[in-house]
């Protein structure tokens, strides 16, 4: 029984202790009250439990780190001092607390990184986390309007709520140029400002006169839309009715690739092969074509390379027939035009980069295989349907982002239009017809 005794004696004390030592942690109504405070400020941390975890620590060292940088005496600890506490429930610092900054997160940061991509300012996608790219984002915003609304602007890196308020406002107001705010019933005023496009370029495909261009010679990353010249490359060197063998090198793709799919040992002809690698997109089929023609991956890279070379591709190198991302696979979109209006004058490149739907007949691998293309610029029932457009090819991965190529045909005018590192597919979309309508308003001054 002493023992016992003794024993519970010491829990008591370390108690005791603990109420001495740390007075403010005891008081579980004080952090239920700073985490509603919190809450009513915009600061996603669940519900107020009382519990000081994780997101509420990391609001707190927010607050802090805002209250240290207006010249408070706070340490920027995650933890609810009395200091902090006071100063967080003070109202006269709702202004200053409600401010967005790096390490921010939720629904308030994500509506901003949508403006800011709208804005062209903002590359990648809104995913809630105010990071380094969403910070310099910020700080280039600021800065176009700094001059023209010096009180109303701090050059920072941060959104304070009055800055908050004018990104989300209508900017053209002000002067500022950016996708979201073109006139869609003046095409012909289009200017490299108006697209989401890092690169783009619009060629007139009779003639070969470039209508117009954005960073049209700098070279990116290309994607699928490689598979452009390795279609191209492919018709210069097989017969489209060889029945052939997939190899073994199919296989060998990264393992988040697009597949058709196609099997080692599975028969077929090489024009289903083609049209398989283009509507389906299937770095297996590519790598099956690149063997097949030129018995192995990287001789076929090689002859991708001669045939960019003949055509004038001045700023193309190509590692592999897939398009996934490798270092030193580059291109532009000047040149991924000038590949495609090559492959416009062939006839069964043309009827394979156009076709919507294709049926693989059956093969000892499996059943007939239906293939289908539905991106949304051949949709008639979708807002982004684009009336008299025509294949190319597209292309993603996170790194190079969206880009496709297409042609538009309408009353005599035959256009082919790239772009590359779009930050979403509907960006890619809107550029395209934004292109095709501004060549068919040059079309018409001619």
């Amino acid at each position: 029984m002493k023992r016992r005794f003794r024993k519970w004696l010491c829990v008591l004390l370390m108690l005791c202790q603990t109420v001495l030592l740390f007075p403010g942690r005891a008081e579980a109504p004080d952090l239920l009250l700073l985490q509603e405070r919190l809450l009513s400020l915009g600061y996603e941390i669940g519900r107020a439990d009382g519990i000081l975890g994780r997101k509420t620590s990391a609001a707190l060292r927010l607050v802090q780190t805002l209250l240290a940088d207006a010249g408070c005496d706070v340490a920027v600890t995650g933890d609810p001092d009395s200091e902090t506490a006071d100063l967080l429930l003070r109202e006269e610092n709702e202004t200053l607390l409600r401010t967005l900054l790096p390490g921010s997160w939720g629904r308030r940061v994500t509506e901003a990184q949508t403006r800011l991509l709208q804005l062209n300012l903002l590359r990648g996608r809104a995913d809630g986390t105010y990071g380094t790219q969403t910070e310099t984002a910020v700080w280039v915003f600021e800065e176009e309007l700094a001059e023209r609304l010096p009180d109303r602007i701090t050059v920072d890196g941060r959104l304070a709520p009055a800055e908050y308020d004018l990104l989300m406002s209508d900017l053209s107001e002000y002067g500022f140029q950016a996708p979201i705010y073109f006139d869609e019933a003046r095409p012909e005023s289009l200017t490299e400002a108006f697209l989401y496009a890092e690169h783009a370029c619009l060629i007139n495909a009779v003639t070969g006169e470039t209508l117009l261009e954005k960073a049209a010679d700098e070279p990116a990353e290309p994607a699928s839309t490689t598979k452009i010249m390795t279609l191209l490359t492919a018709l210069s060197l097989c017969d489209p009715e060889e029945t052939v063998t997939i190899p073994e090198e199919a296989l060998d793709v990264p393992t988040d690739s697009t597949l058709v799919p196609v099997l080692p040992g599975e028969t077929m002809t090489m024009r289903d092969l083609l049209y398989a690698m283009i509507i389906r997109s299937g770095n297996d089929a590519a790598n099956a074509v690149a063997v097949l023609c030129s018995g192995s991956v990287e001789a076929f890279a090689e002859k991708m390379n001669q045939t960019a070379e003949e055509l004038g591709m001045k700023h193309s190198h190509f590692v592999n027939p897939h398009g996934y991302t490798a270092e030193g696979h580059v291109t532009t979109a000047r040149d991924l035009v000038i590949a495609a209006r090559r492959g416009m004058t062939l006839e069964l490149f043309r009827r394979i980069v156009t076709c919507l739907r294709y049926t693989l007949p059956a093969t000892e691998a499996r059943e007939a295989l239906p293939l289908t293309l539905k991106w949304e610029i051949f949709d008639p029932a979708s807002e982004y349907c684009i009336p008299h457009a025509a294949g190319i090819k597209s292309g993603y991965t996170s790194t190079a982002g969206f880009c496709y190529v297409g042609a538009y045909q309408e009353n005599g005018v035959t256009l082919i239009a790239a772009v590359m590192g779009c930050p979403w597919r509907s960006m890619a979309w809107t550029d395209l017809r934004r292109l095709f309508a501004y060549g068919m308003s040059a079309a018409g001054k001619q």
